[in-house]
């Protein structure tokens, strides 16, 4: 916060609320006390916060998954807003704990936060913190990146999406034959007289990436990740970036991370604990819908067949690739792009959490912890239904 305010850019104000008390990362501490000794002021600053906008498009709610705080009360708040604004977009941005473990009861934590955002919420963009020190490690040449470090990389992702943008059509060029191109009539561009209109946040990224309701999972990915030292070193193209965003949206994840150690036990297994194929058993991971912006120099006319592909997406998709652009270089960089999912890319780290939550629940480990603030065996119960729908929705794609 003083970071915040010391820069001069953007500060908190003075609508911002603090404890002395955190939850001491039990879920059901944040959700059951917390929340409702809490919610009356917290919605107060809200609505202050909403009356002051110029022009409200909805709650993108920044919150962890492993903690008490950010993952119980975090769930409790976004619940909260879904009452009081009954037809604003609600959006969820979550961080995704490491799995080498952060807490010893974070998979129960984001078994139960990921239930009840999905229940809630127009959409979620998990983001793991192990693909954001990979990044810092791999791309960035830091060697020990701290939270700072990995922050950044994430915000600036974040605003390669939801920084200012107008839609353009999908150029289906010669670049990509009729066998692989997408029906005709479904989108090859945008139908009708969108072509040109501002993107409208957050209820666009909502209309487009997660207007079935089974499908909430989103996945957040941009390029370049370069060290700053080497720009002036490096020659950027759009069939470079373009190429490498495929990568990471259609390859699985162990082939994209394969510096985690973690990786390494997922892609000894086919199947999870509750017989579930893994996503490391299909050359292809598929998506829902999908959301390239192009920022820079040639943003309006690249050609962006390559996700125009019949196989990156169910039969039942309609107009499952969007694209919205515009001419201003993003920072430094002359330009960049961008890539909201709806995808396979949550379901692997989905289906570890459930298998290890469940191994720690039958032998009912640490849940008096959680009874004491009035969580019940039936909400575990019903969250892990829940996740395992959720998992058997994206894997049937």
């Amino acid at each position: 916060m003083n970071a915040a305010n010391a820069s001069k850019i953007w500060s908190y104000g003075r609508h911002y609320f603090t404890r002395n008390s955190g939850s001491g990362n039990n879920w059901a501490q944040g959700f059951y006390s917390h929340g409702p000794a809490c919610r009356v002021s917290l919605l107060e600053l809200i609505r202050l916060e909403v009356e002051a906008c110029d022009q409200f498009c909805g709650f993108l709610l920044m919150q962890s998954m492993a903690g008490g705080t950010g993952a119980g009360l975090g769930a409790y708040l976004l619940e909260a807003l879904r009452d009081e604004y009954p037809a604003a977009c609600v959006m969820s941005y979550c961080i995704w704990p490491f799995e080498t473990g952060e807490v010893v009861v974070q998979n129960y934590n984001v078994l139960l936060t990921l239930s009840h955002l999905h229940n809630h919420a127009d959409g979620i963009i998990a983001v793991k913190n192990d693909a954001l020190s990979s990044i810092c490690k791999r791309s960035l040449a830091i060697e020990k990146p701290s939270f700072t470090d990995m922050n950044k990389v994430g915000a600036q992702s974040l605003a390669s999406i939801l920084l200012p943008a107008y839609w353009r059509p999908v150029h289906t060029g010669k670049g990509c034959s009729s066998a692989t191109q997408l029906k005709s009539g479904s989108s090859t561009g945008w139908s009708g007289s969108g072509a040109g209109l501002s993107v409208r946040q957050l209820s666009d990224l909502v209309l487009n990436l997660c207007a079935h309701p089974g499908y909430r999972m989103l996945a957040l990915h941009s390029t370049p990740q370069i060290h700053a030292e080497t720009l002036d070193f490096t020659t950027l193209t759009w069939g470079s970036q373009l190429k490498h965003l495929k990568r990471m949206l259609t390859m699985r994840e162990n082939v994209l991370e394969k510096d985690s150690s973690q990786n390494k036990e997922s892609t000894s297994k086919s199947k999870n604990t509750q017989g579930h194929t893994a996503v490391g058993s299909r050359s292809v991971d598929r998506s829902v819908a999908n959301l390239l912006v192009l920022r820079g120099w040639g943003s309006e006319t690249v050609n962006v067949d390559m996700f125009n592909d019949l196989r990156m997406y169910p039969l039942w998709s309609v107009d499952p690739i969007k694209v919205a652009v515009h001419e201003a270089s993003y920072g430094n960089l002359a330009m960049s792009a961008g890539l909201l999912s709806n995808s396979q890319v949550a379901i692997l780290p989905a289906s570890r959490v459930l298998s290890r939550a469940y191994a720690m629940y039958s032998s009912r480990a640490y849940i008096h912890h959680y009874a004491e603030h009035g969580l019940e065996y039936s909400v575990f119960d019903a969250a892990f239904a829940s996740v395992e729908d959720i998992l058997a929705r994206y894997l049937a794609l």
